[in-house]
């Protein structure tokens, strides 16, 4: 991040991250609005998926026909235009609207970024993903915080209206700064767009999409389920209970910050093995113990669970944006495609994946259910190889 570029472009994922968590520990305020029951509340937020899938079988061949810039910047107004509607809303069907707009402004939004990291990544030939991703997460974790802090002492609308719109205004500079590196629109015959390119482009690596999937389960899992198993079965307080997840979040932080200095020494391959084998075992064996252990013990219970949550982030932390590069290596597609192409098969493998932990924590224990995406990670590992080959 050494180049004006680079580091406006790490800037980017830094606020697009900041922006889209921005309304998310808000979500009681905003159910309070609407008048609507938890599970409802729930299945309004779950149609953003329907956006995020047509945004991610179409963006990649927007990007190539009309560039990263014009998309980036129609991205961030239905993203950012759609947060600080959602947030004046009272009735359901327009939230509704504004949530499936806020899923296809994320998805095209990651889309168009991560295809042009991938590009700055390809000419440069250095490690720049994992770094990106890390920026991304570090925005992420920095908005729930302060979100989190102002909720309750600051309104829901002047807190949006005045962060969001802020953040809109720093992207259209940070666009401004990266003009001459964004990529140019495509204008051969060939890469012109139309409804019926979107399925007879569209390809699936079932070696990366699976991988790909495997190495994030463990992240979706302790998000979803981490601060209930440390309440229910760990015997915690409410007030703790979120503290694994934090833990697992900053250790994805520093891995993805550092992953390139470790690479420079002992290589891509071996980091994989090891970082997986580590990171998924100790989860493992955290949740087995700690559960044992907690029936005597809470507090030493939870600790080995908070310290197998922090190796475990560790373990997946550089996974997701190591593996899009080599999907995108392995590819003859450009890269807005391929990050589009991966997000849409990864997208149904993940509702697959939710649903087989939710109900095996309802027929057995949510203990059990995070056992699950910790094995998904160890397996993560035969791909090491691969993925070495292709970087070379």
């Amino acid at each position: 991040m050494n180049t004006p570029q680079r580091r406006a472009l790490g800037a980017l994922f830094f606020v697009y991250a900041f922006g889209l968590m921005s309304w998310v520990p808000r979500f009681p305020e905003i159910k309070k609005n609407l008048g609507v029951s938890l599970g409802e509340f729930g299945t309004l937020i779950s149609f953003s998926a329907l956006g995020s899938l047509v945004s991610l079988l179409s963006v990649g061949l927007l990007v190539n026909r009309f560039g990263a810039r014009r998309v980036i910047l129609l991205s961030v107004v239905i993203l950012f235009g759609s947060i600080m509607t959602v947030v004046h809303l009272h009735n359901t069907w327009q939230f509704l609207v504004c949530n499936v707009a806020i899923g296809m402004g994320t998805s095209a939004l990651h889309t168009s970024i991560n295809g042009q990291a991938l590009h700055e990544q390809g000419e440069k030939g250095e490690n720049l993903m994992p770094r990106l991703h890390g920026l991304w997460s570090l925005g992420a974790l920095a908005s729930a915080i302060l979100s989190g802090f102002l909720a309750g002492k600051v309104s829901l609308v002047v807190h949006i209206d005045f962060l969001v719109g802020t953040l809109f205004c720093l992207i259209l500079i940070l666009v401004h700064h990266l003009r001459d590196s964004l990529l140019p629109p495509n204008t051969n015959e060939e890469a012109a767009f139309s409804f019926k390119s979107i399925f007879t482009s569209f390809s699936i690596d079932w070696k990366m999409s699976l991988g790909f999937t495997f190495a994030i389960a463990l992240e979706f899992a302790t998000g979803d389920w981490a601060a209930i198993f440390s309440k229910e079965e760990l015997h915690m307080s409410a007030g703790v209970s979120a503290i694994p997840y934090a833990l697992f979040v900053l250790a994805m932080i520093i891995g993805r910050l550092t992953i390139h200095r470790l690479n420079e020494r002992w290589g891509l391959g071996f980091l994989i093995q090891r970082f997986v084998i580590i990171g998924g075992s100790a989860f493992f064996l955290s949740v087995l113990v700690g559960v044992q252990v907690s029936k005597h013990s809470p507090s030493l219970g939870f600790a080995i669970v908070a310290i197998g949550s922090f190796l475990g982030g560790l373990g997946a932390s550089f996974l997701a944006p190591t593996i899009m590069d080599a999907a995108n290596r392995r590819s003859t597609s450009s890269g807005a495609v391929v990050v589009g192409q991966l997000g849409a098969v990864n997208t149904v493998l993940i509702f697959v994946i939710k649903s087989v932990i939710a109900w095996t924590a309802q027929l057995t224990s949510v203990g059990v259910a995070l056992l699950i995406p910790s094995v998904m990670l160890i397996c993560v590992a035969f791909l090491a190889r691969t993925i070495d080959e292709v970087r070379l």
